[in-house]
Parts: structure tokens; C-alpha cells; sequence
């Protein structure tokens, strides 16, 4: 063989070998990549069952760079008509009117009810975010709503909702997102906090840490006749950032409105209501994250209330998701479990309690689904561009069963309501009456979907309170079997999103409950002993 031609024969082995290695790099890449997105693989053991029943609702919302709107969308659990059953208000996109659904036991599936309300709403507007409260002191659930245009409420006349926007100043800047609802003097009056993100047509970036950048959250004070004032400022919470959503919660069992904020590009910022503005900001274990959706509740059964935020995971690359961080700043893709250790103490316990590696999340809700007496937790899951690489893995949406404050354990698979969808919040309410949670996911820019509980044999208590400013942040406990059960109405759990003011407590094996109280943040305590599995409390005021 000529030298030539055997110089041309090696140089051409040469770059077929490397090429070989290069694909082969590609490919490991790509199923490790794959493999890692894929946390959970195995689905734990449950008795939880769910069945899918129709919901006739699909939001159209654009999110195209520059000329659509924000990726959120609103869902809100109320109880319109004061049946003690939960209908659902699921947020349209622009150009899309909102909509509100009922479950229908005849047909085993939920119907439009939009054309018995005026829910009014600019043509061009999608709907964000919202949540459900009493808010004129009449006992019905009203509909305060984040959109585009500002926020909206609607008084419920007798089952009826109707109304118009509020006037409200919002940073022109600004699309208001989320709403959360509190009482932060004590005075029962509806307060709340909108949490602000930077209008679509002026967003650079999601990676943005080190310089002030996004939009404003403002904190409204109730003054009463339907009026609020602007108390941002006062209260030592005016700044630029990017805010996906907050809640009201009493962190340190003190009967008043504390404060947690989560930050896009930023940490979790939480505040302690010291009785008088300003709120003074309390330190937490949170470094540079992406904390989206929050849940609250009593996940170890020490008594005192615990945080979950959901984060953008190990779906994207970690030095992509860095952005414009230091090489040596801290970074924590992670899901963040903050134990509440008392007086205003936190630790993050998400890697011990299993419940720290998931992919891509939104909106995180405590709930007790199968009423085991421990509170589980939900999470809506996947990457909002739509048109995404395949290589971003499309996730299920999680289910995280609640092992007795030990560990967590993915069920969604196993109790049959996966949602392989783009879901911003989950919504957990009592759709069917039958006094177990059920769940409806609120996906963007697809169908909703919703999922009935049929688990057999298990037995909780129901408790309905009254749905305004005088019982937020109230705790009930729950004493059962030796362990007394803690549980804190935190109206806006999930992202965008409004929860259920129907109490679901589980009570497990036993058949009946020693003493239930509630601990109102007046100091009112209301008790009642031998409260026997599957009672429904009704624990409202009288009203003339």
C-alpha cells in the first residue's frame, strides 16, 4: 500500500475514532442527564386512590417572549353557594374568558357555571392569580383576582359573583401575580399581599442575581368600606424583585400574620409581625435560589408550622441556572423543607426527609390526602416553554405521601392522578362533599384536570369555619391516640393559587377524636371532646 494512501487510511480511522468517542460522550451525557432528571423512579406504598373525572376547561395562555403574557395562570377553590362543597375558578389567558366549574355527582364530572356569574374581564387580560375570602362580613366566599389590567374583586350576592377592578395602584412596571390573604393588625379586616413580577415585554432574563431587577409586590392594608391603602413602604417591604408568590402564616404561634416571600433569582425572605410596622426580617437557611411555590404545615407533629418551597431542580443544567452568580456564590437548585425549631428558628431538613431532589417545580400544597394524620405534600411540576428540547424530561407532577414525619415517598403513579402536564398550582378541595380531599391540577396552556378521592375506609373530621379575616392563621388541634394534631388555615398554598377553607383532618386508625380546639388569633378558643370519625364540624358564628 502506498505510504499516501496508508496516511490517508489512519487520518481517516483517526477522525472516525474520535467522532465515535464524541457520540458516545453525547449519548452518556444524554441518558445520564436523562437519567439524573429522573429523581424518584420508584413510587412508594399508599392506600391513596384517585379517579379522574372531566373538567371542561383548557387555558390558551401565550407566553412568547416580548408579546405574550407571564407563565402563571390563577386557580382558586371556593365555596360559592355555602353547600360546604368546593367549586373551582381556573384563570383564562389573553383573550380567553376565566372560568368556573362545579362537579356534578349525576354526571361524575365537573360543568361550566360561567354564564351564572359576571366575571368581567378586558379582553386583552389574562388572569394570574387570585383567592377566595369573605371580605364585606356577609358569611359567602368573595373573589378577589390578579390580572394583567390590576385586581378585581367580586362580591358574592347570595351565590352570585359579580364585581369590577379595584383602584389600585400597581407598579407600572408590574404584573401582579399572586394574592395572599392576612389580618396583619389584628383588626378583621381583610389585608393582602400581591406578589409582583416584571411585565413580559420588559424581561431580559430568569438568571438575574446580582443587580436589583424585576418588579414590585405590594402590601394593601383594609381601611374599611371596601377600601385599601398601600402600606408597602410602612411596613418595610419595598423593593425590586421578581416575586412568584407569599403567604400569611403564624411562624412563631404568637396569634399574628408572619410573613414569607419567594423570590425568582433570589432567596426565601421571611418576616416576623412584631405588632407594629415595620415587619422585621428574620434569618432562614435559604441561599441563591429559585424558590416558586410555598406549602405550610406540621410535617414532623411538633405543633409549630413548617415551610416547603419548590425549585427549578436538576432539569437544566446547574451552570445555566447559576446565571450571573460568582463561581463561589451558594447555590441550591434543590427543594427547600424548613423545620420550624421555634422561636423563629429553621433548619432545612428537604435531603433528610427525602423531599430535596425533584425536577422543575411551581406550586408546592400541604394536604392530608389519604388521612393518615400526617400532611403530605403536592407538587406541580414541568418547564413552562412550551416547544421545549426533548431532552428536558416531562414530569408527572408529584404526590409526596407523608411517612409519619419521617420521610417522603412519591404516590402520584400508584393512587392514579399523574399529570404529565404544565401545571402551575395544584388545588385541593372537597369537590364531591364526601369530607375527603380531592384534586384539581391547574395547567397552563392545556386542559385542567381533575381527580376524585375513592379511597376506601379512611375517616377524618370536616371542619367548616368561617372564611374571613378573623380565622386566618387560626390553629386547630386535634387531640387523637396520644398525639395531638396541629393544623393552621393558610389560605394561598400552591402558586397563583387559593386553597379550600374546608378543613380535612385526618384521624388514621382511630375511630374517634379526644378534644378538637380552635385557637383563634383574638383569643377566642372554641372546644369541643368525643368527636367521632367522619363528623363535619360547623364552627361558624352565628349570624342575625
Amino acid at each position: 500500500m502506498p505510504a499516501f494512501i496508508r496516511k490517508w487510511f489512519w487520518l481517516g480511522c483517526g477522525v472516525v475514532g474520535i467522532g465515535a468517542i464524541i457520540v458516545a460522550l453525547l449519548a452518556s451525557g444524554w441518558l445520564g442527564f436523562r437519567l439524573f432528571q429522573l429523581e424518584w423512579t420508584s413510587q412508594g406504598q399508599t392506600d391513596l386512590r384517585m379517579r379522574e373525572a372531566a373538567i371542561p376547561f383548557e387555558n390558551r395562555t401565550d407566553i412568547s417572549d416580548h408579546t405574550g403574557s407571564l407563565p402563571f395562570m390563577a386557580g382558586i377553590v371556593i365555596d360559592i353557594d355555602g353547600d360546604f362543597r368546593d367549586e373551582v375558578f381556573l384563570g383564562g389567558g389573553r383573550g380567553q374568558a376565566d372560568g368556573l366549574v362545579r362537579y356534578d355527582d349525576a354526571m361524575g364530572a365537573f360543568i361550566d357555571i360561567s354564564a351564572d356569574h359576571q366575571l368581567s374581564k378586558a379582553t386583552d387580560d389574562a388572569t394570574m392569580g387570585g383567592a377566595a375570602i369573605d371580605v364585606n362580613g356577609d358569611g359567602t366566599a368573595d373573589l378577589l383576582v390578579a390580572r394583567e389590567s390590576g385586581i378585581w374583586l367580586y362580591l358574592n350576592h347570595g351565590g352570585h359573583l359579580s364585581g369590577a377592578r379595584l383602584p389600585l395602584a400597581i407598579d407600572p412596571t408590574t404584573t401582579p401575580v399572586s394574592i395572599a390573604l392576612g389580618d396583619v393588625n389584628n383588626d378583621g379586616r381583610v389585608d393582602f399581599y400581591v406578589s409582583g413580577y416584571l411585565r413580559n415585554a420588559l424581561v431580559e432574563g430568569q438568571t438575574v442575581f446580582n443587580r436589583p431587577y424585576g418588579g414590585f409586590s405590594h402590601l394593601f392594608l383594609n381601611v374599611g368600606g371596601l377600601r385599601w391603602e398601600d402600606a408597602t413602604r410602612a411596613y418595610g417591604l419595598w423593593r425590586q424583585h421578581n416575586t412568584f408568590t407569599a403567604v400569611f402564616a403564624d411562624l412563631d404561634n404568637d396569634s399574628d400574620s408572619d410573613l414569607v416571600v419567594a423570590q425568582d433569582t433570589g432567596v426565601v425572605e421571611t418576616y416576623e409581625n412584631t405588632g407594629a410596622p415595620p415587619f422585621r426580617r428574620i434569618a432562614n437557611p435559604s441561599v441563591n435560589s429559585y424558590p416558586m411555590g410555598i406549602a405550610a404545615g406540621d410535617f414532623d407533629g411538633d405543633g409549630l408550622l413548617d415551610l416547603y418551597f419548590s425549585n427549578v431542580g436538576h432539569t437544566l443544567p446547574r451552570q445555566l441556572l447559576r446565571g450571573d452568580l460568582p463561581s463561589d456564590a451558594p447555590f441550591n437548585p434543590d427543594y427547600m423543607l424548613f423545620q420550624n425549631a421555634g422561636q423563629l428558628a429553621f433548619r432545612d431538613v428537604a435531603a433528610e426527609r427525602s423531599a430535596a431532589r425533584i425536577g422543575f417545580g411551581w406550586g408546592v400544597v400541604s394536604a392530608d390526602m389519604d388521612l393518615d394524620g400526617w400532611e403530605d405534600l403536592i407538587i406541580a411540576q414541568n418547564y413552562a416553554k412550551f416547544g421545549q428540547p426533548a431532552i428536558i424530561h416531562r414530569y408527572s407532577g408529584r404526590i409526596l405521601q407523608n411517612y409519619a414525619g419521617a420521610r417522603f415517598r412519591p404516590v402520584e403513579q400508584t393512587a392514579g392522578a399523574a399529570n404529565p402536564l404544565f401545571a402551575i398550582s395544584p388545588l385541593v378541595g372537597d369537590f364531591n362533599g364526601d369530607q375527603l380531599p380531592d384534586l384539581v391540577w391547574a395547567n397552563l396552556r392545556g386542559p385542567a384536570r381533575a381527580f376524585i378521592n375513592v379511597t376506601p375506609g379512611r375517616h377524618g373530621i370536616a371542619i367548616r369555619l368561617d372564611n374571613d379575616a378573623t380565622t386566618l392563621n387560626a390553629r386547630v388541634l386535634v387531640e387523637v391516640g396520644g398525639r395531638t394534631l396541629t393544623r393552621q388555615i393558610v389560605a394561598n398554598q400552591g402558586l397563583s393559587a387559593g386553597q379550600s377553607a374546608k378543613l380535612m383532618i385526618g384521624l388514621g386508625a382511630a375511630a374517634r377524636a379526644e378534644r378538637l380546639s380552635v385557637v383563634f388569633p383574638d383569643g377566642r378558643t372554641i372546644s369541643t371532646d368525643n368527636v367521632v370519625a367522619g363528623s363535619v364540624l360547623d364552627m361558624r358564628r352565628a349570624r342575625p
